[in-house]
């Protein structure tokens, strides 16, 4: 009883912890509707600033706070001004990108700001235990809590009795209605986002007290953190962002203490898949959530029909001249020629690296381009792929010929257990959905020791082999890159079947508005299973090439970064067009090796480059020859037709 007491009250300091970071995403998810992958980021950069003000400046706590609560805000309004109002009227998943490409560039400032090793950070209260009876106490664990009770207290005052706070709720509430109503809803919006980077600066020392030190890649795990426990509360809810991450941080820790640390983090993502299976809202979440994105099924890309939306607001609508898939192959095997026959070896492995993500990125054409399903958890199912060939190739050693066919069947049972708890969800309750699964995926990766050799990864994987050729390798200089381009054809020939007849009719029914499609007679069930299926089989080839290439693979091969490459590979090149896929993958993986002389300015550039295809390519690179179009604003009534004034 002494130790679930004490696991307890240690769950209930982290939980603290996470609740200050989901509060950052439900306030600007509330009002601005933007999922700011952004605000652990913003987390890691108020500790710095602390850190800074502390350790380089010689600042008291207190002062160094203040500091970092200023730059912390600065943070967070450029944030604003750069993900929501310069790309406001970009595709709906523009924010989440843009977010994500800020919280990179973030990252890397800090690193060349300061360094990229961890360092100490300042705690009053480190090594201080309280007791009752037989109860110890951290000190630490005891004012993260006084502190977040403290700041919860003083928040909801502020938001009940302040003009600034009723703006916020109004603008929560119904934005539309809000300002008929005559309310401000911009400097609603600003203050909420100057919130978030104040509870940036928060989370930043009770980050750094909690755990005594800091690094600059801390962001994106407590990010993610922050945003379960959001989605856990039900994310467009406070109470509930508070209250998912004290679940969160109490489940944590028992899972720590009483079955192992290893499973900390299963258990966290495990709680969020199930919420948003059993009720998708959030325990405290109101289900007005699932319609966000209209009734489209990845309810975050844009539309391809400039009749999506009547409601005369402007709508980002796809460039959609077809690319044919012939010139797309052509294009693709002279590209695999030169790469094999005609480069050094340094580019023709850089190219073949290209392929091998191009070849995983076609599932996500199939997945998000054609059925509308946005998924960032695909980079689990390319380390099945990669973790199947290695273990059939060391273990079992067969032959190319073979390992293919088990990697695609391998490669669709995992799209089939990926499909099961998604059918059910629409919106971005799937992009959520498949973030948990590859979280999920990535973390058994790591901890089944026996089968994948946890951190230490499976080595010795040997060049694919022939049955045909006598159980010898192919044997010229870019064999490799032959068979990566090879592989990557083939996907290209499973996507152009997909594209033919009614099967590509109906994808789209889905794609552009599910609840129309049903209604018109085609069931989305058995296509979204058919989407995730492919896009998985598709994913896992490029897993079984990554895995013979590097002749290694590890799980960290396979982190959530990954997913995050590839959806913006799609995004980049054209996320309906199979020749997006190739030219989005073969671009920004060439990209970084372009930039290698100036490596420690490679995610900065990376970021901005982002950003400008966000901002002037909303629909990829294949569409340079297309402007943004806007749908039609809806015609205004006749007078005297009885139409709603």
């Amino acid at each position: 009883m002494v130790v679930l007491i004490e696991q307890f009250i240690n769950g209930l300091a982290i939980g603290s912890v996470y609740a200050i970071v989901a509060l950052g995403f439900a306030l600007v998810f509330g009002v601005a509707k933007v999922v700011n992958f952004a605000q652990g980021s913003q987390v890691m950069a108020g500790a710095y600033l602390v850190w800074a003000g502390t350790a380089l400046w010689g600042l008291p706590l207190w002062a160094a706070f203040l500091a970092a609560l200023a730059g912390s805000v600065l943070i967070a309004l450029l944030i604003d001004l750069i993900a929501v109002e310069w790309l406001g009227d970009s595709a709906e998943i523009a924010p989440l990108l843009s977010t994500l490409a800020l919280s990179f560039m973030l990252d890397q400032g800090v690193r060349l700001i300061w360094s990229p090793d961890p360092v100490a950070f300042p705690n009053p209260f480190a090594g201080i235990s309280l007791q009752a009876g037989p109860l110890y106490f951290g000190a630490t664990d005891l004012v993260i809590l006084a502190v977040t009770l403290a700041f919860m207290a003083v928040f909801s005052l502020l938001l009940k009795f302040s003009w600034l706070g009723r703006s916020i709720r109004a603008a929560a509430q119904d934005a539309v209605a809000a300002q008929q109503m005559g309310v401000r809803t911009g400097p609603a919006k600003l203050a909420v986002f100057a919130l978030s980077g104040g509870l940036g600066a928060l989370g930043g020392v009770l980050v750094g007290m909690y755990f005594q030190q800091i690094d600059p890649s801390m962001g994106l795990p407590f990010g993610l953190k922050g945003f379960a426990a959001a989605m856990v509360g039900g994310v467009a809810s406070l109470p509930g962002a508070v209250l998912g991450g004290l679940v969160l941080g109490v489940f944590e820790s028992l899972a720590g203490g009483y079955i192992g640390s290893a499973y900390r983090d299963i258990v966290a993502f495990s709680l969020l898949l199930l919420v948003l299976v059993l009720r998708p809202q959030g325990l405290l979440g109101s289900r007005a959530l699932q319609g966000l994105g209209g009734s489209r099924g990845a309810g975050a890309i844009p539309t391809t029909s400039p009749l999506a939306d009547n409601s005369g607001f402007p709508v980002t609508v796809m460039g959609t001249r077809p690319i044919p898939m012939r010139w797309t192959m052509g294009l693709t095997l002279l590209i695999g020629l030169l790469a094999s026959f005609a480069m050094d070896g340094y580019w023709s492995g850089v190219l073949a690296q290209g392929a091998i993500f191009a070849t995983a990125a076609l599932g996500l054409t199939v997945l998000t381009g054609m059925s509308g399903y946005v998924s960032v958890g695909n980079g689990a199912l390319i380390g099945v792929g990669a973790y199947a060939c290695a273990l059939i190739t060391t273990r079992l050693g067969w032959p190319f010929e073979l390992v293919l066919p088990s990697v695609i069947v391998i490669g669709a049972l995992a799209g089939l257990l990926f499909a099961y708890p998604i059918l059910k969800l629409s919106g971005h309750m799937v992009a959520l959905a498949t973030l948990a699964l590859g979280q999920i995926g990535y973390l058994v990766m790591l901890n089944a020791i026996p089968l994948t050799r946890g951190p230490m990864g499976i080595g010795g994987i040997g060049e694919p082999r022939f049955a045909l050729l006598g159980g010898r390798a192919l044997e010229f200089p870019g064999a490799m890159t032959a068979l990566c381009f090879a592989v990557l054809l083939l996907a290209l020939y499973l996507v152009h079947l997909l594209q033919r007849g009614h099967l590509s009719m109906n994808f789209q029914l889905i794609r552009e508005d599910r609840l129309a499609a049903d209604a018109y007679g085609v069931h989305a069930t058995p296509y979204v299973v058919i989407a995730f299926i492919t896009s998985s089989i598709m994913a896992s080839l490029g897993g079984m090439m990554f895995a013979y290439q590097q002749a290694y693979v590890s799980p960290d091969s396979f982190l959530i970064l990954f997913s995050f490459l590839l959806l913006t590979m799609v995004l980049a090149g054209g996320i309906v067009s199979p020749f997006g896929a190739v030219a989005g993958g073969i671009a920004l993986i060439a990209l970084p090796e372009l930039l290698r002389g100036h490596a420690e300015y490679r995610e900065l550039i990376y970021g901005t480059v982002l950003i400008l295809i966000i901002k002037f390519l909303p629909s990829g690179l294949t569409s340079l020859s297309f402007g943004r179009r806007r749908a039609p604003a809806a015609p205004a009534p006749a007078a005297g037709t009885g139409g709603t004034p």
